[in-house]
């Protein structure tokens, strides 16, 4: 496997490290060449140094960590040299996999691609591609590059790179339909909606402690995340300062780090809300659960770009495996899955909305609550569990080592 991120990386950085530890667990031999953890701060963790290469075990995992420039900022030039750094140090030891008999890349972001290109050129080892966004959307739509010319030729560039990743893979999962079909459309190869799921021996019912952190005689609606500009929580702060005028109760409390964080700090302040908009920084995902079950419901939010229409965040299926109630405020795939689930619904950068759901929320008996938050951990276990997830990749990559795939040859 391929993967800039892994454990101890928090939230949606973990997510690799949930799918080798499945795919471990159905009996594979597992390794992952990645880099060393410094999401999202920008600073390689305690205990580790960066260096040429490290191995590693972990979990009855063999590890090998590469090295890249340290970037999680707002600094375009800062993040393209860290993706771009990735990729190169994954590609120079790429050689350490050439006797695996196939190649999971775990495509966000998309520059990690190459690393996988390359050992199949070399070793002739089929990959599969677990594709996590989309590019060059996730470049320049979102506003990533500032200057629209260099954005356009950024996007001809990579757009040229991914065709070609596309055609010489073995096959590509996609995390929603609608992603799914966006990459059929571009040629992409034997495509499968494989949603991503969460460390089910992590995330699963708590109690809240018996000394919470949070006031309870405040109804909490909690963010967990990256708290970034992408993230809409403007919205939120602001849908949390119009909720609290006819439920004065409503609070809300961002779990997380991230660059937006001070601008969030001095909106919050300017809104007169800052007694009830509680900043907790950065929290190991072990203690997430209990956190969460301190909390009246989760929030999942994105700014109103066309490429999230085809994301489900993975904070969708933690808060679903951890029996909570979800308002999610994000257009397409994501919104019909927490609806489904019985979660509610509201769109995207709509102040109005989002604070009639939370007055919704605070309304609501804690049984009513309770019951709402079993209903959407029944639909997490039968849609987006690891089991059927796992199951599904490794059919996939069992095809690509039985040539079953239309990818590139072996050799």
């Amino acid at each position: 496997m391929v993967t800039q991120w892994y454990e101890p990386e928090p939230g949606a950085a973990a997510h690799p490290t949930a799918i080798a530890r499945a795919l471990a667990s159905r009996g594979h031999d597992v390794r992952v060449l990645t880099g060393f953890p410094s999401y999202p701060n920008g600073r390689v963790y305690p205990g580790y140094r960066m260096t040429w290469r490290q191995r590693e075990a972990r979990d009855g995992l063999q590890l090998m960590r590469v090295p890249d420039v340290p970037s999680h900022d707002d600094s375009a030039w800062r993040r393209a040299a860290s993706l771009t750094s990735f990729a190169l140090s994954a590609t120079a030891h790429v050689r350490w996999l050439r006797d695996a008999d196939v190649c999971l890349t775990y495509l966000t972001p998309a520059t990690v691609g190459l690393a996988s290109l390359r050992l199949h050129r070399a070793a002739g080892v089929p990959f599969v591609l677990y594709v996590q966004d989309l590019w060059p959307e996730s470049v320049t739509a979102s506003g990533f590059i500032g200057d629209p010319r260099v954005a356009h030729a950024a996007e001809r560039v990579i757009a040229r790179g991914l065709a070609a990743l596309y055609r010489r893979a073995h096959g590509v999962a996609a995390i929603s339909p609608s992603m799914a079909a966006t990459l059929q459309a571009r040629g992409a190869p034997r495509v499968r909606c494989v949603p991503n799921w969460i460390d089910e021996h992590i995330f699963a019912p708590a109690l809240p402690p018996s000394r919470p952190e949070l006031d309870p005689a405040r109804t909490w609606m909690m963010y967990a995340g990256g708290i970034g500009d992408v993230q809409g929580l403007d919205t939120v702060i602001r849908a949390v300062a119009r909720a609290a005028v006819s439920r004065p109760t409503v609070a809300l409390a961002l779990v997380g780090d991230g660059v937006a964080v001070p601008r969030l700090r001095a909106l919050a302040a300017s809104l007169g809300v800052e007694d009830r908009v509680v900043f907790m920084g950065p929290r190991p995902m072990s203690q997430m659960p209990t956190l969460m079950a301190q909390a009246a419901s989760q929030v999942v939010s994105l700014k109103n770009l066309p490429l999230f229409s085809g994301t489900i965040p993975s904070k969708v299926q933690a808060s679903f495996a951890c029996e909570r109630l979800v308002v999610c405020a994000v257009a397409g795939d994501a919104a019909t899955v927490v609806r489904d689930a019985g979660g509610l619904t509201v769109p995207p950068e709509d102040v109005s909305s989002l604070a009639q759901a939370f007055v919704e929320v605070a309304s609501m008996s804690a049984a009513r609550r309770d019951e709402l938050g079993r209903q959407a951990r029944r639909y997490y276990l039968e849609h987006l569990g690891a089991g059927s997830g796992a199951a599904a990749l490794e059919g996939m990559l069992e095809d690509a080592v039985n040539g079953r795939g239309e990818g590139g040859r072996r050799g």
